[in-house]
């Protein structure tokens, strides 16, 4: 038994105790003891008005659309479930009612990973597109149904967005740490080391860090399903929602409903692997997919016809020309729909390290922004030129800086990265030897030099073990989950979540060969959008009787237009009933929530 167990297990018995003591002393009395949890599962929830800002972002027209079947509350937790006399906090809630009350089978909670992730008006904007559905598609009558029949329900969960809130904050200054291979030195690890350890002791200053978890965040979630009057969960999670979602069936296995885990971490395994798995994955994807897809289209991203060279060329861009890309990069890793700004964001740096070379050092911005404009990104084609030459403009701004006028900045994790490393370092034990996780950064960026860098912020070595005891996976084998998988995930690799698949003896499985998207569901195609409906809406009786399934992918935004322009057998694949009846203003709404609503104040389309 380790120390966090002991510690979980004696707050426990002493709770027991004290418990125990109070019995005792009132006469021997046959009743039963005061349950301390009474007042939270006995509150009445206050819905009213959701605030135009709830998201961070105004969302006065979704309001005015949705009427009174948009609501919001704040449903009161305890700081510890297991010693609730410490306090509360609030997690916020938002609920779009069931169109059709009379055949409400429940509400469908989602959580869109992280961890940190505000999913708050998740629901929300899942109902936005789906109720732009066309009732004659039959994808578009299944979405339909699912608005009728299910509260779509979003949370922020404990510690971001409208919840009560986690900050990491410290005077002390950050240090910069490169992020190409080529900076990997002492120096830098070192540097590296040095603002882990600040941030952890930061987080560990606050009073409120021990308390976000996901074992927390999972009773939460339990809590709001017995305030909304269900007796099960129905819930869809993505990315580390997948782990929430798991962790929820584990400890509440009674009142599994259906239950959707999309794009996975593995449950049974700890969050190194999935950090290390995360960095292989996305050099997997930049050399196995995104570079073959610029080869595939030489004269719109202007980066030539060899995938190979292409990654040469990156490869022998100057340090901190790489550092700046690879910075812009992890923003364009999860979604298929920034494929194009992926490979206008390598060109932009081709070409920002072509016209540094040729400046004298140091250069005025001026000068080097005048070459920008004179420099030739995309020959002959003015509208990728100018998306290139716009992706280098950023990546310049970003280049001054970091390597121009640096400016140390004190130490300050906004909630979302303050709940993710808490949350990750509370969880389970990883590598706790600092000099062990400086070798397996040095070991991966041999391998991946893409993503690498985002392994020098780990703050669990110096975090002193986590807070809470993981509860296994025994209870999640024989039940009949759903799992979705893209191959190439570059945010939860592949290998992983099959492994994690593998021991769900109960559970259905749907594969995407060929697609990377991170966080599939809905994915705008029949196969796979229509077996995750059917099991939302029937339950496993609404799967077919295979329970391996592979689905086809969606071609990249450059292949289709190559499909469009092809004969007309070819294009005969692209030819279906159109499951929205504005595929545009639909699409939109489910980018952003792919882009994962909540993490960032954007506004919304």
């Amino acid at each position: 038994m380790n120390a966090p167990d002991l510690f979980i297990r004696t707050r426990w018995a002493a709770t027991l105790a004290t418990a125990l003591f109070a019995l005792s002393g009132c006469g021997g009395s046959d009743g039963p003891a005061p349950d301390p949890l009474a007042a939270y599962r006995t509150q009445t929830l206050a819905w009213q008005e959701c605030d135009t800002t709830a998201v961070g972002v105004d969302i006065s027209g979704y309001i005015t659309a949705a009427g009174e079947r948009l609501r919001c509350a704040s449903v009161r937790v305890p700081m510890d479930w297991s010693a609730p006399e410490r306090g509360d906090l609030q997690v916020a809630v938002m609920r779009l009612a069931a169109a059709q009350p009379q055949a409400r089978q429940g509400a469908l909670l989602f959580n869109p990973g992280g961890p940190g992730g505000d999913g708050l008006s998740y629901g929300l904007v899942l109902w936005s597109a789906f109720g732009n559905s066309n009732p004659q598609s039959p994808l578009g009558a299944q979405q339909l149904r699912l608005l009728d029949e299910f509260d779509m329900v979003g949370f922020s969960p404990r510690g971001v967005g409208s919840s009560t809130t986690l900050h990491c904050s410290t005077n002390a200054l950050q240090r910069l740490v490169g992020r190409a291979s080529a900076q990997l030195n002492a120096d830098n690890l070192d540097n590296a080391a040095y603002n882990s350890r600040t941030m952890a002791q930061a987080c560990l200053n606050n009073p409120i860090t021990p308390y976000i978890n996901t074992d927390a965040t999972a009773r939460d979630m339990d809590l709001v399903r017995h305030l909304l009057g269900d007796s099960k969960l129905n819930y869809v999670g993505y990315s580390y929602g997948t782990w929430l979602g798991a962790w929820y069936a584990s400890i509440f296995p009674e009142r599994v409903g259906r239950m959707v885990l999309d794009s996975s971490v593995d449950f049974t395994d700890n969050f190194d692997a999935a950090f290390i798995g995360q960095v292989q994955a996305r050099q997997r994807l930049h050399d196995a997919v995104l570079l073959p897809y610029a080869a595939r289209h030489p004269q719109y991203f202007g980066l030539g016809s060899d995938a190979a060279q292409i990654g040469a060329q990156v490869q022998a861009l100057s340090p901190q020309v790489q550092d700046v890309l690879y910075g812009e990069l992890e923003k364009l890793f999860s979604s298929r729909s920034a494929a194009d700004d992926y490979l206008f964001t390598v060109n932009g740096a081709r070409g920002l390290d072509a016209v540094l070379l040729q400046q004298p050092r140091p250069s005025a911005p001026e000068t080097v922004q005048q070459a920008l404009q004179a420099y030739t990104f995309v020959p002959d084609q003015p509208e990728p030129d100018q998306e290139a030459r716009a992706q280098a403009e950023v990546l310049y701004s970003a280049y001054r800086e970091r390597w121009e006028d640096y400016l140390p900045a004190s130490i300050y994790l906004k909630p979302e990265d303050a709940v993710y490393r808490s949350v990750v370092c509370n969880d389970v034990t990883g590598i706790t030897d600092p000099q062990a996780w400086n070798a397996a950064i040095t070991r991966t960026a041999a391998q991946s030099p893409v993503a690498f860098y985002e392994l020098q912020t780990n703050l669990c070595p110096y975090w002193g073990g986590p807070r809470v005891a993981h509860p296994g996976i025994a209870p999640l084998k024989t039940m009949p989950l759903l799992t979705v998988q893209s191959q190439y995930d570059a945010a939860t690799i592949t290998e992983n979540a099959e492994r994690f698949y593998a021991q769900l003896d109960g559970a259905w499985h749907i594969a995407v060969p060929g697609e990377y998207q991170h966080g599939l569901f809905p994915y705008q195609e029949p196969c796979l959008d229509g077996t995750v409906l059917g099991y939302l809406l029937e339950g496993p009786g609404g799967l077919p009787g295979q329970r391996h399934l592979r689905c086809p992918a969606r071609p990249l935004a450059q292949d289709k237009k190559a499909l469009e322009a092809a004969p007309a057998p070819q294009r005969a694949a692209l030819a279906t009933v159109p499951t929205y009846r504005d595929p545009a203003w639909a699409q939109a709404r489910i980018d952003y929530f792919k882009q994962g609503v909540g993490r960032l104040a954007r506004p919304l389309p």
